[in-house]
């Protein structure tokens, strides 16, 4: 599978508890793929799908998404498959918001419409989250720790 780099942007996590000399950097993947097909592409990249903890983290993914010029869903990594309604971030396996209580949902989201249920959160290019079934084919966004 091909897969194009779009973009790629570092953010500090220092408030989330991560030492200063430590970093995310965020690559921007736009081939269409389902959520753990994203998943495994980002491990064999060497690092994961995105969390987003901080508003500061949204704002620099949603910028570099919106330099794509690309108006289609990025896959990262929430999911509720485990309990509905109780998302989490699969990539560090703790609760969306649970650091910072920090949480993007578009309005009316998450609504669990689809049929056979929407598990898997995708950010749109507004920057906004949506609950989506996990095999519909998205863009990615993959993070990366720096030192």
């Amino acid at each position: 599978m091909k897969t194009s780099l779009i973009a790629l942007v570092i953010v500090g996590l220092v408030a989330v508890g991560l030492p200063a000399t430590h970093a995310l950097r965020y690559t921007v993947h736009n081939t269409a793929v389902t959520f753990f097909e994203a998943w495994q592409q980002c491990l064999a990249k060497g690092g994961s799908l995105a969390s987003i903890e901080l508003a500061v983290q949204n704002v620099a993914v949603t910028k570099e998404i919106q330099k794509t010029g690309v108006s289609a869903a990025w896959w990262i990594s929430g999911s509720d498959m485990g309990l509905e309604g109780s998302w989490i971030w699969m990539s560090r396996n703790t609760p969306v918001g649970y650091r910072s209580g920090y949480i993007n949902f578009n309005d009316g989201e998450p609504n669990n419409k689809a049929t056979g249920g929407e598990n898997c959160l995708s950010m749109s290019k507004n920057g906004g989250w949506n609950d989506e079934s996990c095999d519909i084919r998205n863009f990615y966004v993959c993070e990366y720790y720096s030192i």
